[in-house]
């Protein structure tokens, strides 16, 4: 399994290239990729992302979605 750090850096960097990308396709394509660790991150051992008695999660990085659609170039 893949350093927990080296999980959360890839997935910062994703999602600040979503931000600034030029086009709707890069943005998504970063989208993605971001999407991709943070799945990586919900499987690690180390419970970050995991789910609370309630359902909820300590951590969820979809809250930030609408930022990254809106942000034009």
């Amino acid at each position: 399994m893949e350093d927990f750090n080296s999980l959360l850096l890839q997935e910062q960097v994703e999602l600040l290239k979503a931000q600034s990308a030029p086009t709707r396709s890069a943005r998504s394509a970063h989208r993605r990729e971001a999407m991709g660790y943070a799945r990586q991150i919900e499987a690690h051992a180390f419970p970050y992302r995991s789910l609370g008695d309630d359902g909820s999660r300590r951590f969820d990085p979809r809250i930030y979605d609408y930022l990254i659609e809106e942000t034009t170039h």
